[in-house]
């Protein structure tokens, strides 16, 4: 038996599919109010659908993580409609997959490099910071919750 979530307002970004999908949907089948992030309407629908079938309360918004003012009424959102309550961030976001798949076997200084530097570090490590902060804001006052970063074997090279 998995634990209850019941009452616990959590977050996944990233969420239209992979991962975060994943995690998103066991949170939901915990009985969890699951905020669900991601840039493709129809999968995040999708998502929330499924979260809602297994028993969970899903709210699916549709917005970009490398867009500050996106994120920024994220969390003004979720502040508002939860009297300020955010139990879990699990920041998964991520938009460099593309770019890496499409530099491999190039030498660093053979790909361009603002644009691969703000594609692999925008919507990824500069992102999941912003919304840590931003989730903190609500965390610490209330002194409890949980903030995971997903990464993949790349975070370690």
């Amino acid at each position: 038996m998995s634990p209850s979530l019941q009452g616990k307002v959590c977050l996944v970004t990233g969420a239209a599919r992979g991962i975060g999908r994943g995690i998103a949907l066991q949170l939901g089948q915990a009985g969890a109010t699951v905020y669900i992030t991601g840039r493709t309407a129809a999968n995040l629908e999708d998502c929330a659908r499924e979260i809602k079938e297994r028993g969970g309360h899903p709210i699916a918004i549709t917005m970009d993580h490398g867009v500050d003012s996106d994120v920024e009424k994220l969390f003004e959102r979720i502040k508002s409609e939860q009297n300020e309550q955010l139990d879990v961030l699990v920041n998964n976001a991520y938009a460099g997959v593309n770019t890496i798949f499409s530099n491999t076997g190039k030498k660093f200084w053979e790909t361009e490099p603002v644009d691969t530097w703000d594609m692999i570090n925008g919507v990824g490590l500069r992102g999941h910071y912003i919304c840590t902060t931003l989730a903190s804001r609500m965390m610490v006052p209330r002194k409890k919750g949980l903030i995971v970063n997903v990464s993949s074997s790349g975070g370690l090279k």
